[in-house]
C-alpha cells in the first residue's frame, strides 16, 4: 500500500468537475444502451429491465473494486489511469455494438439470454470503470476522519447531479442532436478522454514543482490517452465521412437512417421505385412513388372497413403515422374526410413528409406528441380513431401498455361522436391471449366489437348492422384502388373470442409484454401484415 499523497486545491475542483461529469457520461452510456439493445433485440419490460440489471450490478461491482483499489494507491494517477482506460473502453462500444449484436442474435441459445449476454460483453466494464471514479474522488478528498461523512456525502451528491444532467440531456438533446447513436458513445468516449486531460491539466503544476513531469509523461496513462484520441479522430473521420455519402440518392437502397429518442429509422428504396420504412428493423410503411396512394402493407386494407359500415365517416384520428398510407388514402379516396394523425417521434414525421408524400393541409393535420395524451387534450371529436403504434421484431413485439388499457378506451369513447369506430391494428393472431385481452378490454367500454382478418379489431359506440351484401355493394367504388377488399370483408367475424382466461387491462394491470411473448412463443404473429409489396 503505497502512502496517501495530497492533493492540491486546483486538483480538487478537477477531482469535483471529475465526478459530476463522470457521472453524467454514466448514465448517458447506460441511456445509449437501451437503444443500442433495443435496436436488435426490443423494448419491452424484459429488455429494459436487462439493461438496468446489468448496470446497477457493474456499477456495484465499480465501487466496491474502486475502494479497494483507492486504499492501496491513494493518489491522482489512480484516478487518471482509470480514466484513460475508460475512455477507449466506451470507445469500443461503437465500434463492436452493431457486428455483436448481431452475431449473439444468430445464437442457437435461448433468444431470452441475448440481450443479457450482449450488454453484459458491451457495457460491464465500462459501467465498472466510471462507477469506481467516486470512491476514489471519495479517498483522495477525505484527509482526515473527522471530515469522510462530508466528504462521501459532497462526492456522492456531485456524481448524483451529473447522473441526472447526463441522463436528461442525452434523452431530450444529444441523440437528437446527433442523430446517431453511434456519434453518441464516441462524443461519450471522448468526454471521458477530456477529463483524463482536465486532470494532467491540474496535476502539471504541482508535477512542474516536484521535478516528475517527464516521469509523468511517460505513464501508462498518459499513453492510453495518447492512442484513444488517435482512435477517437479516426472514428469521428470515418463517421462523418460515411454520413456525407449517406443522403438521398447516394445509394440506391438506403435513402435515410438515423437514431433518435425513440427509434432506429430507415428509408431504403428498390427499383422501381418502391420504398419502405423501417423502425427498429421491422416493415412499417411501403409506398409505391409513382403511385402514392395505393395500398401499402396489405393490412392498411382493412381500415376502411371503418367508411363502409359508417358511410357518413368525416373526421379521423389516426395514432401513429409511420408513412402515412392511411392519411394519403383516407385523403385521396373520400374528398369529405379530414385526418388528424398524432406521432410521438418527431424525426418519423418528418421522414414521412420528406420520403412518402405526407402533405400537410388543411384536410391533414400532423401532430407531434403522445397519442394518449393528445386524445385526453383535444376537444375535437371524431367519426374514426385507429391506433397502429408498436414495434415489432425477431424477438417480439412491443406496444405501449397505456394504449391498451379500459382507461384508455374510455377517454377515446368520449371523443368520438354517436355511430363513432375505433380501429386497433392488433398485429397477434385472433386467438392469441394478448388479442383476446383487448377484445375483452374494449367491449368493457363499447358495445359492439369484432374482428377481421386476424388482426384487426373495430369498435363502435352503436350497435353495428353488417350485412355481407350490403358491405360489398358499398365497397364496389373501392374495388378498383383496393382490389382485395372482397377477402378482406369475408374474414369478418362476429363471433366474440373466449376471454374467461384472459386479463382485463387496466392502468394499474396490463401485461402486455408477458401476453405479447405467449404469442411470440406460440407463433400467432399473422404472416400477411408485414409483406413487402
Amino acid at each position: 500500500m503505497r502512502p496517501y499523497q495530497p492533493v492540491s486545491r486546483l486538483e480538487k475542483v478537477a477531482i469535483a468537475v471529475v465526478v459530476t461529469l463522470g457521472g453524467a457520461v454514466l448514465m448517458a452510456l447506460e441511456v445509449a444502451a437501451f437503444r443500442i439493445i433495443g435496436r436488435i433485440y426490443g423494448t419491452a419490460l424484459r429488455e429494459t429491465t436487462t439493461v438496468i440489471a446489468v448496470f446497477l450490478g457493474a456499477m456495484s461491482i465499480g465501487y466496491f473494486a474502486g475502494g479497494r483499489f483507492a486504499d492501496r494507491r491513494p493518489r491522482l494517477a489512480t484516478l487518471g489511469g482509470v480514466l484513460a482506460i475508460a475512455a477507449p473502453v466506451v470507445l469500443a462500444v461503437s465500434r463492436f455494438d452493431v457486428p455483436l449484436t448481431e452475431a449473439i442474435a444468430g445464437l442457437s441459445t435461448a433468444p431470452a439470454l441475448h440481450a443479457f449476454v450482449a450488454t453484459i460483453i458491451l457495457f460491464a466494464i465500462p459501467t465498472v470503470l466510471l462507477a469506481s471514479i467516486s470512491p476514489i474522488a471519495i479517498r483522495l478528498l477525505a484527509t482526515d476522519t473527522a471530515h469522510t461523512g462530508r466528504v462521501a456525502g459532497g462526492v456522492s451528491a456531485l456524481s448524483t447531479i451529473g447522473s441526472i444532467a447526463g441522463t436528461v440531456v442525452t434523452a431530450f438533446l444529444l441523440i437528437d442532436l446527433l442523430g446517431s447513436i453511434r456519434l453518441t458513445v464516441i462524443v461519450l468516449a471522448g468526454a471521458t478522454l477530456l477529463l483524463t486531460a482536465l486532470l494532467g491539466a491540474a496535476s502539471l503544476p504541482r508535477l512542474l514543482r516536484t521535478g516528475a513531469s517527464r516521469r509523468s509523461l511517460r505513464s501508462a496513462p498518459v499513453l492510453i490517452a495518447s492512442a484513444t484520441a488517435v482512435v477517437l479522430g479516426g472514428l469521428l473521420l470515418e463517421h462523418f465521412a460515411g454520413k456525407a455519402g449517406a443522403g438521398p440518392g447516394a445509394s440506391s437502397w438506403t435513402l435515410f437512417a438515423a437514431d433518435t429518442p425513440y427509434h432506429h429509422v430507415v428509408v431504403t428504396e428498390r427499383p422501381p421505385g418502391t420504398r419502405h420504412l423501417y423502425i427498429n428493423g421491422t416493415l412499417q410503411s411501403s409506398y409505391i412513388v409513382e403511385d402514392p396512394h395505393r395500398r401499402g402493407l396489405p393490412y392498411e386494407e382493412y381500415k376502411h372497413f371503418a367508411k363502409l359500415v359508417r358511410p357518413g365517416l368525416r373526421r379521423v384520428l389516426g395514432i401513429g403515422l409511420g408513412g402515412g398510407t392511411s392519411a394519403r388514402q383516407f385523403t385521396a379516396y373520400y374528398p369529405e374526410v379530414e385526418f388528424d394523425t398524432v406521432e410521438i417521434d418527431p424525426v418519423v414525421v418528418d421522414v414521412a413528409q420528406r420520403y412518402f408524400d405526407v402533405v400537410p393541409d388543411d384536410r391533414l393535420r400532423l401532430h407531434v406528441g403522445d397519442g394518449r395524451a393528445f386524445v385526453r387534450r383535444t376537444a375535437e371529436r371524431y367519426d374514426m380513431i385507429t391506433v397502429d403504434a408498436y414495434t415489432r421484431g425477431r424477438y417480439g413485439a412491443t406496444i405501449p401498455p397505456h394504449l391498451v388499457t379500459r382507461e384508455f378506451f374510455v377517454e377515446a369513447e368520449e371523443r368520438l361522436n354517436d355511430g363513432g369506430i375505433l380501429h386497433f391494428h392488433c398485429f397477434v393472431g385472433r386467438d392469441a391471449g394478448f388479442a383476446r385481452s383487448l377484445f375483452k378490454t374494449m367491449a368493457a367500454v363499447f358495445p359492439a366489437v369484432v374482428v377481421l382478418g386476424e388482426t384487426e379489431l373495430f369498435a363502435s359506440t352503436a350497435p353495428l348492422h353488417l350485412d355481407p351484401d350490403d358491405l360489398r355493394e358499398r365497397a364496389g367504388a373501392l374495388r378498383e384502388r383496393l382490389p382485395e377488399i372482397d377477402e378482406r370483408l369475408a374474414t369478418l367475424r362476429t363471433i366474440p373470442p373466449r376471454t374467461d382466461d384472459v386479463p382485463l387491462l387496466t392502468d394499474d394491470f396490463a401485461p402486455v409484454d408477458a401476453l405479447l411473448r405467449e404469442a411470440f412463443r406460440e407463433g400467432r404473429w399473422s404472416p400477411p401484415d408485414r409483406r413487402e409489396k
